[in-house]
């Protein structure tokens, strides 16, 4: 029976004895298990999703007599580290959800953030694999988590963690629209500069600075001003607009207008618009 269910009955039963009707002692006493019960069904923990957290499973009890790692469940709870994990976690499963889900191979990258990357222990695993679940079932605010990361770790941690978070995005694929607003989000939040932002990007979606050139445009422009810079010049540079050329000034004609299309489906493509 869930404590909320044995308090409500208690608390029922109390009231109708202070009201002395038996009827009333028996009345109160559902009624508090009732309510009680619901409270217990609206704040228990929703159970697992099986595919994503498989290859995150929990430790044996046994697990928690060895101190595998540099950090421990103890000292992670214990100390100021908590709220910092708590913090990463919450970021990594926001980006993990933005294209609609967590799936499994993305708790896997995660997991491997924290064992390989941060050198976490199996303690300290399970405390992630924990807040991994809490967050998977209840979504996280990303502005607060993002802003305790900012306010815990040093510049070149902050882009490191911005990279992981590239890294997480694309591991079941391309990277989604949903995917690059949320990762634009966290590290706007994260106190990273547009560039620093676009550098980190180019790493994992290759340099596309070229194709902005283009368009006439920087890799800080919006969505609206890519699409609305391509309509400009694919108006003006359409073959039927210089269908009187001839020879070499045709020749390049064409080429501009071919040139600012490839340039335009690469920025689409990297966007995922």
């Amino acid at each position: 029976m869930g404590q909320g269910k044995v308090l409500g009955v208690m608390l029922g039963l109390m009231v109708g004895l202070l009201i002395g009707n038996p009827w009333a002692i028996i009345l109160l006493g559902v009624v508090g298990g009732i309510a009680g019960y619901r409270f217990d069904e609206m704040h228990s923990l929703p159970s697992e999703s099986p595919d994503a957290l498989a290859d995150f499973p929990p430790l044996e009890p046994s697990a928690f007599a060895t101190r595998g790692g540099p950090r421990d469940a103890a000292s992670v709870q214990e100390e100021s580290d908590a709220h910092l994990t708590r913090s990463l976690c919450a970021l990594f499963v926001e980006v993990a959800r933005a294209d609609g889900e967590v799936r499994r191979e993305e708790v896997r990258e995660i997991r491997r953030y924290f064992e390989e990357t941060l050198k976490y222990g199996p303690d300290s695993l399970e405390f992630v694999r924990g807040r991994l679940k809490d967050f998977i079932s209840h979504p996280p605010d990303l502005d607060d988590a993002a802003a305790a990361c900012q306010e815990a770790l040093p510049a070149l941690e902050r882009r490191r963690l911005l990279e992981a978070l590239y890294e997480l995005s694309l591991v079941d694929g391309a990277l989604q629209r949903s995917e690059r607003e949320v990762l634009g989000r966290v590290g706007g939040a994260l106190g990273l500069s547009d560039a620093e932002q676009q550098a980190v990007a180019s790493i994992h979606l290759g340099d596309a600075s070229m194709h902005y050139e283009v368009l006439g445009l920087t890799a800080a422009a919006s969505d609206s001003d890519v699409k609305r810079a391509f309509r400009r010049l694919a108006a003006e540079l359409h073959p039927d607009k210089h269908a009187h050329l001839s020879g070499e000034d045709a020749d390049e004609a064409a080429r501009q207008f071919q040139e600012v299309r490839d340039a335009y489906e690469e920025i689409r493509r990297l966007r995922g618009l």
